[in-house]
């Protein structure tokens, strides 16, 4: 099963990575209001934005289990960030985090 699940899943973490990290790093008006909300000014959009679509990137290469681990050590701190500062909804960071530690979890099995 695993054999299965690990090219849709990378496909799509990558996917959704890569889209959340460039929204964030294009300035688009949807990132740029959340982080204003957020209250830190937008230096944190460009880290995260920058480290969403570097592990993006980095789910495609051999480092994919690290780059996993990035990705949900970032959406660990986004999930706290929004749920304490802004408010629901936030069960999308939930799922992309479960699904990146997944993804980790999968490629660091296959390479043991």
């Amino acid at each position: 099963m695993a054999r299965r699940l690990r090219p849709a899943l990378r496909a799509g973490l990558v996917l959704a990575f890569l889209y959340f990290g460039l929204e964030k790093l294009l300035g688009l008006p949807g990132a740029v209001a959340l982080y204003d909300a957020f209250g830190f000014g937008q230096w944190p959009r460009y880290v995260t934005g920058t480290v969403e679509t570097l592990g993006a990137l980095g789910l495609l290469t051999p480092l994919a289990p690290l780059a996993g681990l990035a990705l949900v050590a970032t959406m660990a701190v986004g999930f706290t960030a929004k749920a304490l500062l802004v408010g629901p909804p936030v069960w999308h960071l939930a799922a992309l985090g479960v699904a990146a530690a997944l993804m980790a979890f999968i490629d660091w099995r296959a390479r043991r």
